[in-house]
């Protein structure tokens, strides 16, 4: 017996609830985030108007203007754009089969637009000094970095999500996540882990990295990564 398919509103009470735990405790559960955006991709009006409204948050934290006067006409523009890519038959947002899961992509690809946005205004408008772009966000000195730049942190992103199913034990898939997702030091990722109720060790915390890229390497599709 097939099951009904969950009304729009309870996917996006579902999807908030995710996102805040994927924030919290780093629970990689996205499926009705995924249900989402495959609706919204289908060309669905009213998915789309969901997808924006859980969009508009992730958007706004991503702001890559230094003066935030400007953050409202931004994210407004980043979101017409996610809405006209999503009615777009042509050349429509496709959905990939993971890795990485589709929102996490999804909210990969929401940074790049934000980020190409940016650049494109301050390169309309050089003569407006209020119109930057955070240098915690650009490149080192006073240049702004191309935005298709930033493909190579989605792919980034991709691989690493990519990694991480590929981690077999939890509490090595979360050691990894927080040394190379998070880049904490190992004292932070012992605290960290400690305040989850996991009594790990400093030196716990190495060998399970040591273990991790020697598992990581035996694979066939990561062994140019370790070797010289």
């Amino acid at each position: 017996m097939s099951h009904e398919p969950m009304p729009l509103d309870a996917l996006c009470a579902d999807c908030e609830q995710q996102l805040q735990s994927f924030r919290l405790r780093s629970t990689r559960d996205t499926a009705s985030c995924d249900a989402i955006l495959r609706q919204a991709a289908s060309h669905d009006e009213p998915a789309i108007s969901t997808l924006i409204q859980i969009s508009e948050p992730l958007v706004r934290r991503n702001c890559p203007l230094r003066q935030r006067d400007g953050i409202d006409d931004w994210a407004q523009d980043v979101l017409l754009q996610i809405v006209v890519k999503m009615r777009n038959r042509e050349s429509p947002y496709v959905v990939k089969p993971p890795p990485p899961q589709p929102f996490v992509a999804y909210r990969a690809y929401l940074k790049i637009t934000g980020r190409n946005l940016a650049y494109d205004q301050l390169r309309a408008e050089p003569d407006r000094s209020e119109v930057s772009i955070d240098p915690d966000q650009a490149a080192s000195g006073n240049e702004i970095a191309d935005p298709h730049s930033d493909l190579a942190e989605l792919e980034r992103l991709m691989r690493f999500e990519w990694l991480l199913e590929r981690i077999r034990k939890p509490l090595d898939r979360e050691i990894f996540r927080m040394r190379f997702g998070l880049h904490l030091a190992p004292d932070a990722t012992v605290e960290l882990l400690g305040q989850q109720g996991q009594d790990v060790t400093k030196q716990q915390v190495f060998r399970s990295v040591e273990r991790t890229i020697r598992y990581l390497s035996t694979l066939p599709e990561m062994r140019d990564l370790f070797t010289e």
